[in-house]
């Protein structure tokens, strides 16, 4: 990226944080550059708030550990978070051996991101031996002095999380405050987080799950400790389950935007048409499948890091198995293949003259921005439509509008609007899951300049797996205003060209 394209990143991925996230990131950078220079001074002021703390006698959390998914591959800094996490079956000895290779501010293991999932997993994992305990309390004081309000996000519920548990856990001063500072931080999260329809803000549905069984977490932790449980906690919880039963495939896998990944155990969707308008998601059902379509975008959040510019993306699935599918995300390392698979390319929409929908770089960054017009929703009969316009491109004075028509007995009909002056390159991705052909679907376009062409390209349904895929490109130059789409039609559906 030119040094003059950067400044403008900057400038727009700056704009829309908040003063609490600029001024901690001022901290969270002085303090990772003190803390390798002064690691007494960081482990005598873990210890001497490990010393004021037992832990509760007959202490249990039920539940298991909340698990990542698969490990990643290699050096990244995901995989060097991930192999700190303890969201495994946890063997004898292993907490003690961890503790004797990771002195207190060790990086990446006491970033405060693996340190809130390691205190949750351990206490779960309790009754802990003396040794375990001591460094629990060690990592809680430290989390205590480290939250990361520099990002917001499903961090720092995180972090309050790991925060209220370490001080239900654990007795004395210090547990005190860490009980009482981490609800506070939780509950002032949940009602900045949590959507009016049980989405959360930064839109991921893999994210979201995490933060739902978060949520759900405390809530039974509070209530088996005889604790008051606030109502919005209770509320949240129900909304946020509500949401994630909804928004799944028919296989029970979660849809792949936004940094998504399938969960290990997939759960039986809700059926029917379903609308969370707050979040942007629309489920379009028809006996043959489930559409599922992502009609947000980032607009002026603080915590834009997981999105993707796939403006009007969707996935379908069968009965049979998924039919189109996201790209996914194979990596979370900066860099030009995170760039490529957070691209407008990477999804199934439409792009204009080679451009982004809107501006994503540096792995977790969004610069300049789009906004999505308010979706216009019907059911008539069997049939169920959304339409609505983004204006990611009115930088090149064009205007997207994509209309999505579920057809019990015909499939889905998406038609895209292009509106504007001019001639453009215009190209429609749709990324066909593996084994596409084998289940029979058709797609067929229209309004189209020239003939599609199929790209091999890969789907990555979790972290360091990827597999052969095709992606089909429609398109060509055109003169605006243009109409152009097609027909995803079932294996019984007979059609002429």
């Amino acid at each position: 990226m030119p040094d003059w394209d950067r400044l403008i990143a900057w400038w727009h991925s700056l704009r829309c944080q908040t003063s609490e996230q600029i001024l901690g990131r001022l901290r969270y950078e002085t303090a990772w550059l003190a803390y390798p220079r002064f690691p007494t001074l960081v482990r005598a002021g873990c210890e001497e708030a490990a010393r004021r703390c037992r832990p509760q006698s007959n202490f249990r959390w039920s539940g298991e550990p909340a698990r990542n998914g698969p490990p990643s591959a290699g050096a990244s800094l995901l995989a060097r978070f991930q192999a700190n996490y303890f969201d495994w079956p946890i063997q004898a000895g292993e907490i003690e051996s961890w503790i004797a290779a990771n002195p207190p501010g060790a990086w990446p293991s006491w970033h405060p991101y693996p340190t809130s999932l390691r205190i949750v997993n351990w206490i779960r994992a309790a009754p802990l031996t003396p040794v375990a305990a001591k460094s629990l309390a060690a990592q809680a004081a430290f989390l205590d002095n480290n939250l990361e309000f520099h990002l917001g996000g499903n961090h720092l519920l995180e972090n309050a999380g790991a925060l209220l548990a370490a001080g239900l856990f654990f007795e004395g001063p210090d547990a005190a405050r860490w009980r009482s500072r981490g609800l506070d931080l939780l509950c002032r999260e949940v009602r900045a987080q949590v959507l009016s329809d049980g989405g959360h803000r930064e839109r991921s549905p893999y994210y979201h799950l995490r933060m739902t069984r978060l949520v759900e977490g405390i809530t039974a932790l509070l209530a088996a400790r005889g604790a008051l449980v606030p109502p919005e906690l209770e509320q949240a919880a129900r909304d946020m389950s509500a949401f994630h039963q909804a928004l799944r495939h028919l296989d029970g896998s979660l849809p792949l935007f936004h940094d998504s990944l399938e969960p290990a155990e997939p759960l039986p969707p809700a059926r029917g048409p379903l609308s969370f308008p707050a979040s942007g998601y629309y489920v379009l059902d028809i006996p043959e499948g489930r559409l599922i379509a992502d009609y947000g975008a980032p607009g002026d959040s603080p915590n834009p890091g997981h999105h993707h510019a796939g403006i009007f993306s969707f996935e379908i699935s069968t009965p049979a198995g998924k039919v189109i599918v996201d790209s996914g995300t194979p990596t979370y390392d900066p860099g030009p293949r995170r760039d490529r698979l957070r691209s407008t390319a990477a999804h199934n929409t439409v792009r204009v003259d080679a451009r982004d929908q809107f501006q994503v770089w540096g792995g977790f960054r969004v610069g300049r921005r789009a906004s999505v017009s308010e979706v216009v929703e019907q059911r008539e009969g069997s049939c169920h439509s959304i339409t609505a316009a983004h204006d990611g491109y009115r930088r090149l004075g064009v205007e997207h509008r994509r209309l999505i028509v579920a057809l019990p007995g015909t499939g889905w009909l998406i038609l895209d609007d292009l509106t504007g002056r001019g001639s453009h390159l215009v190209e429609s991705f749709l990324h066909l899951a593996p084994g596409f052909e084998s289940l029979g679907w058709k797609v067929v376009p229209f309004g189209f300049p020239g003939p599609p062409r199929r790209i091999d390209d890969t789907y990555s349904p979790a972290p360091a797996v990827e597999e052969p895929a095709q992606t089909l490109v429609l398109g060509g130059h055109v003169d605006l205003p243009c109409r152009f789409g097609y027909l995803v039609a079932p294996p019984e559906m007979r059609y002429n060209r």
